[in-house]
């Protein structure tokens, strides 16, 4: 089969209005179709998942890539390339990790000041706050969360990744997706532990390249976390 391009969504917006893409991250988008263009890729099957900021960076750079004469599928929306819900996992057991540890509380706090300056940031208390929350989830520390587990998102990506290597096309299939989706299965074909996947979770550009191809029904890394496409002041991990 062709290559699998999974691709990061381009920038969105704030944390609590994340779904809708930043005028950057609308640059990002027209960027990377110029790139895939230029590049010559041809796309046998677009697939973005339901959310807005994946579907819109798929139509963006497939317009771009159209109104540059390459022939470029319809994009199909496949619900199941959905990232899972940081908000949801912070309203839910933030509070408790803050009653529980001090030093939790302090970052988040920290991290709440740093929001309304930039809200955008990623480093400092809010990259380990977002690190201890994710770790807390995907442990099922609190059992009682009434959310997709970890186990189950896991699961739907790693299904979702098994049904592209059965794609016979010699085409690429370019998948228009979120953070945690191309961590799972750029991690399953390095063999990564849990705890690793989610060192590389944190460092994976908005609209970056993640290159995979199935081999033997097991899916072989090409290329991780690639922006071509992007200056150095573009690039942007939220």
């Amino acid at each position: 089969m062709g290559y699998i391009y999974l691709i990061r969504h381009a920038q969105a917006g704030t944390r609590d209005n994340y779904d809708v893409l930043s005028e950057l991250g609308r640059e990002q988008a027209r960027l990377l179709g110029e790139h895939l263009t230029e590049q010559g890729v041809e796309l046998g099957a677009v697939y973005a998942g339901g959310m807005q900021r994946q579907r819109d960076t798929a139509e963006i750079a497939c317009e771009v890539m159209a109104s540059r004469g390459v022939t470029v599928p319809d994009v199909k929306t496949d619900e199941r390339w959905n990232e899972f819900s940081l908000i949801s996992v912070y309203r839910a057991i933030a509070q408790r990790m803050i009653d529980e540890t001090p030093e939790f509380g302090r970052d988040y706090r920290e991290m709440q000041d740093a929001i309304r300056r930039d809200p955008h940031t990623t480093g400092g208390a809010t990259g380990r706050c977002d690190a201890a929350v994710v770790r807390a989830w995907m442990a099922a520390r609190y059992d009682d969360y009434e959310g997709e587990p970890w186990s189950a998102f896991r699961e739907r990506i790693q299904a979702c990744g098994a049904r592209m290597t059965a794609n016979d096309s010699n085409k690429a299939v370019a998948v228009f997706t979120s953070a945690t989706p191309v961590a799972i299965l750029a991690g399953a074909a390095l063999g990564l532990s849990d705890e690793k996947l989610l060192s590389i979770l944190g460092v994976i550009y908005n609209s970056g390249i993640t290159v995979l191809r199935s081999r033997e029904d097991d899916l072989r890394l090409f290329t991780f976390n690639s922006t071509p496409h992007l200056g150095a002041s573009q690039r942007t991990l939220r």
